[in-house]
């Protein structure tokens, strides 16, 4: 594809800072305008408006977009690999352009029994005795009846038992909301939270296949920890170690979920804060 510029300002503040550095994102911006109908009057607005789901006057989405950059390169340095522009311009999104509702400023504060209240009942919707198994089971048959693809995430915190240990319960339960709360944000709305384990958590993906929820698990990860790291007693932020794959239409529900199991235990064997799939034959 060609690098010639669709606009004034292409070439400075697309081309000449990804072009070289990460063509796979370059391409996808690439792509992006190439799909509008015509060429745009307020192209960094529109571009903002595709990555984030935010429409911004063209100036402040031109500056915006500039930090975005800013942004992806810090992660990658913090990170030591390339992270891509989607991935960067949503975490930037949620960082700046939305109010950090869901940040911890002082975990060993007391919430008000509102606050209480409400992160009870956050864990609780999710934590339901058997929700895990049952809404599995569900999309799997509604997988095999449509026929599209079925994929779901294992999440499980990196050594929680030692946030237990240092932190009050409450303090420890205020974290899992805030990683719930950053969950909810990263995923659609027609995708399933459950939870099935003190620190561990069930994604249920439908019409997604291993390699979109492969995508998904690592912005999952690289969200928890860049938002966790302004924790005030966690400064280092937490991790998470995931496990993705897609559903064999053949298998039971039980088969996929020890799937799950065996890929995410012989993941945290090797190295945990990273994301394990699995193909099925």
């Amino acid at each position: 594809m060609q690098s010639e510029p669709f606009f004034e300002g292409f070439r400075e503040h697309i081309a000449a800072p990804l072009e070289s550095s990460d063509k796979e994102s370059f391409l996808l911006i690439n792509r992006i305008f190439s799909e509008t109908c015509s060429p745009a009057s307020e192209p960094f607005s529109m571009l903002m408006a595709r990555m984030t789901g935010r429409r911004l006057p063209e100036k402040e989405a031109l500056r915006h977009w500039r930090r975005i950059l800013e942004h992806k390169a810090e992660i990658e340095k913090k990170l030591g690999r390339r992270v891509g522009i989607e991935p960067a311009a949503i975490d930037y999104a949620e960082l700046r352009l939305e109010k950090a509702d869901i940040i911890i400023v002082n975990t060993t504060a007391k919430p008000q029994p509102s606050e209480q209240s409400k992160e009870k009942k956050l864990l609780e919707e999710i934590g339901k005795p058997g929700l895990p198994v049952e809404k599995l089971k569900e999309e799997m048959m509604r997988s095999k009846r449509y026929k599209h693809a079925l994929s779901a995430i294992l999440l499980d915190v990196d050594e929680f038992h030692k946030i237990n240990e240092s932190l009050s319960m409450q303090a420890a339960d205020r974290i899992l909301t805030v990683i719930v709360k950053i969950i909810k944000k990263t995923i659609r709305n027609v995708d399933i939270l459950t939870r099935c384990g003190q620190e561990r958590f069930l994604l249920i993906l439908p019409n997604t296949n291993r390699r979109e929820a492969y995508s998904l698990a690592e912005r999952l990860r690289l969200n928890v920890n860049t938002r966790t790291s302004r924790l005030e007693e966690l400064p280092a932020g937490i991790t998470i170690t995931l496990s993705a794959g897609q559903c064999d239409p053949e298998s039971s529900s039980s088969d996929f979920t020890r799937q799950l199991e065996n890929t995410l235990i012989e993941g945290e064997k090797r190295e945990r804060n990273k994301t394990y799939s699995f193909f099925y034959l």
